[in-house]
């Protein structure tokens, strides 16, 4: 049967390089429309490398009225109260804005020798429950209590496997990187941990953690930011509706006072609104169902209105003793044979164009921190071959899915019709 959709093809091709060319014109776009989703959605499916359930941020904020307090005692004394806490199973303190879903980062260069790479670095305290908290995982054992049992020295940091792979593996355990910029403070790397998700719609990016040595700094106390994790089997509402109770009489006066108390999914999604996510990928979205809309009127409709003007073929074809389900498979056969072709030429096409400008990448959304990835093939969108690959057959299934639609539902009248009917006007 193929041979004989190809000759078919071939002798009515000047009808059918109208289509085919419509169709390329149609898969270049279902390129540009599809990529974008593609690289969203995958990112998302990317585990985020800490337990996101379970976790809320309470914000403390500077008491302007009270001038007598020590804001230092204040500070342990609220955590000692909230670690007491019956439904409270860990909580730490993070200084400055990075942390997962924070409004900023702290970021700067390490150095291995002549490898050069930019990392993101969260301070953390010592014997805090910093990983009991957030769930960092250990890259040797999986597991959070090989890092919140580890001893780590003031020159020491926790990398990322991301950022060990881009300075040379494995293998840089008990190894010194130094940061490229001032004194050239070095560090020896003490242990490395599963990669985690700075921002949902990226991939996990190279980060360190260093420990924070000394007293905390007058002005940190103005932003306080305590994470909570509550005991497992706890419902969300109840901690909160709990935990707001207590800080409503215990947050209240002194140094440090309460400012909000929030669930860490909120903070992923407020963060996911503020760095213009959430607006990109809704418009993006609308975007790809308005050009499937007009995708699906298009390209069924023009093979729609190619399969019903064959209805004396179709005739003639059933007269000879030609079965209706071998027509179906011929007519469809016919429109698959084109969106193959159409396909593959859109696909070479845009193949040229994004060797030269590159396929879309999350940095589109996240500026700057496109810089603190790991290395580009970690994931499927940084590589080139396999994200083209994926997106080529995404853009082939969905055109094909059309095709069929446009071609099946007439064919289908037309095959069931009686050869007299179908050649009435011959």
């Amino acid at each position: 049967m193929l041979g004989q959709i190809i000759r078919h093809l071939w002798n009515n091709r000047r009808h059918n390089l109208w289509i085919i060319m419509e169709l390329i014109v149609i898969a270049i776009v279902s390129w540009i429309v599809i990529d974008p989703l593609f690289v969203w959605n995958y990112n998302r499916s990317i585990p985020d490398g800490y337990e996101a359930d379970g976790l809320y941020r309470l914000q403390l904020m500077r008491n302007p009225e009270d001038t007598v307090s020590n804001p230092a005692d204040d500070y342990r004394q609220i955590m000692r109260k909230i670690r007491a806490l019956p439904s409270v199973e860990a909580a730490t303190c993070v200084l400055g804005g990075a942390y997962p879903s924070s409004p900023g980062m702290n970021a700067n260069k390490i150095a291995m020798d002549t490898t050069v790479i930019t990392t993101t670095y969260i301070p953390f305290f010592r014997n805090d429950d910093f990983f009991r908290t957030w769930r960092f995982r250990s890259a040797s054992d999986g597991t959070w209590e090989t890092l919140e049992n580890l001893e780590v020295p003031d020159d020491g940091i926790i990398l990322s496997e991301d950022a060990a792979a881009s300075l040379g593996g494995k293998d840089v355990v008990g190894k010194t990187v130094r940061e490229c910029y001032g004194d050239s403070i070095s560090y020896r790397v003490v242990a490395l941990m599963q990669p985690f998700k700075m921002r949902n719609g990226m991939p996990p990016c190279a980060v360190r953690l260093l420990p924070f040595v000394g007293e905390i700094p007058e002005w940190r106390f103005s932003d306080m930011r305590i994470f909570v994790r509550a005991k497992e089997g706890i419902s969300g509402a109840r901690f909160l509706e709990e935990f707001l109770q207590w800080a409503d009489a215990n947050l209240m006066q002194g140094s440090l006072v309460f400012q909000d108390f929030l669930p860490f999914h909120e903070i992923q999604m407020a963060s996911d609104l503020e760095k213009g996510v959430t607006n990109e990928v809704r418009s993006k979205y609308i975007l790809a169902l308005f050009f499937l809309f007009n995708l699906l009127l298009a390209v069924s409709g023009t093979f729609w209105m190619n399969t019903c003007a064959r209805h004396e073929e179709i005739g003639i074809r059933l007269s000879y003793g030609a079965s209706p389900v071998g027509i179906r498979l011929m007519l469809l056969g016919e429109g698959m044979v084109l969106t193959t072709v159409a396909v593959l030429v859109g696909c070479f096409i845009y193949f040229h164009w994004a060797y030269m400008e590159g396929l879309y990448a999350y940095g589109d959304l996240f500026s700057f921190e496109q810089t603190m990835v790991g290395p580009s093939d970690s994931y499927l969108p940084g590589h080139f071959g396999l994200h083209f690959v994926a997106v080529s057959l995404l853009v082939y299934g969905l055109m094909a899915l059309v095709t069929c639609l446009g071609v099946y539902v007439p064919a289908r009248r037309i095959s069931t019709i009686s050869p007299v009917e179908a050649l009435k006007d011959e």
